[in-house]
């Protein structure tokens, strides 16, 4: 009896072990951090995270002024990074917009539909982590206001971020508003916003293709390039151009975005 005793002692204690265990490190995979303007300088802290992408920074922004993280973004794209910026409709007037030195530097923004306030204040990168918070990108917001930043690796919320995103992107900007900030940059409305179904389909082979010809063809950086590479070694091959979908990376706006451009992956 006494061993009985002893033994479920033992049981419990084990279990109690385990649970704790898993507690533990179900935490560690999660983590937040919390930044706050006047103390803690986010804007620090964005244009880190920013200077570490290697795929994508997907940006949905109420008011964007900051000059110093429009020149960190402009430096990403320059490194192969697709960077998207989603804008309130205040952001084609107003006078210290960020929107035309990023429309003139070649990255993609849009203006959304919304009539009232696009208030989103939000950025994912590759996938992997997603920056939110009170804080918009402005001077004001690092320097003057009483804000919050939050930086969160948890891939389920990333995941409704990243939905909502492309909802966004896709189904709720304006094409007259966002030609309207071109006109404004005095850089040229881009053809496949207007007319993408007559672009000229492009296929390329994903087994075949050379890491330069990913970069130029899905317009994509060389780390990504070299992440698919190796996923095909691993895989021995691809047998279904979706097999690129286990790459983090590569998401739904890629796809899409691709479906838009004409281009047809294969792996024939």
């Amino acid at each position: 009896m006494q061993y009985l005793k002893r033994n479920t002692r033992f049981s419990i204690l084990a279990f109690l072990i385990i649970v704790l265990s898993i507690t533990i490190s179900i935490s560690t995979l999660a983590k937040t951090e919390v930044y706050f303007s006047l103390y803690d300088n986010p804007q620090k802290e964005i244009i880190k995270n920013i200077n570490q992408a290697e795929a994508f920074i997907n940006i949905a922004m109420y008011t964007f002024t900051d000059k110093e993280i429009a020149l960190s973004l402009t430096n990403a794209q320059n490194r192969g990074v697709k960077v998207r910026v989603y804008l309130d409709r205040s952001q084609i007037e107003s006078t210290y917009s960020i929107s035309c030195f990023l429309v003139q530097k070649g990255i993609k923004v849009r203006i959304s539909t919304n009539n009232y306030i696009m208030h989103h204040k939000f950025a994912i990168i590759d996938n992997r982590l997603l920056l939110t918070g009170s804080y918009n990108w402005t001077f004001a917001a690092n320097n003057k206001n009483e804000e919050n930043l939050m930086i969160i690796d948890d891939p389920e919320v990333i995941t409704r971020y990243q939905n909502q995103f492309g909802k966004l992107w896709f189904e709720k900007y304006s094409l007259e508003r966002t030609r309207q900030l071109f006109q404004k940059a005095n850089v040229n409305f881009p053809l496949i916003l207007l007319n993408s179904s007559d672009l000229e389909s492009k296929t390329i082979n994903i087994n075949t293709a050379s890491q330069d010809e990913l970069v130029k063809m899905l317009q994509i950086s060389e780390p990504l390039a070299q992440k698919i590479i190796a996923l095909g070694e691993e895989l021995g091959r691809f047998k279904d151009p979706k097999d690129l979908t286990q790459l983090p990376e590569i998401t739904n706006l890629e796809w899409k975005e691709w479906e838009e451009q004409g281009i047809i992956i294969s792996v024939k």
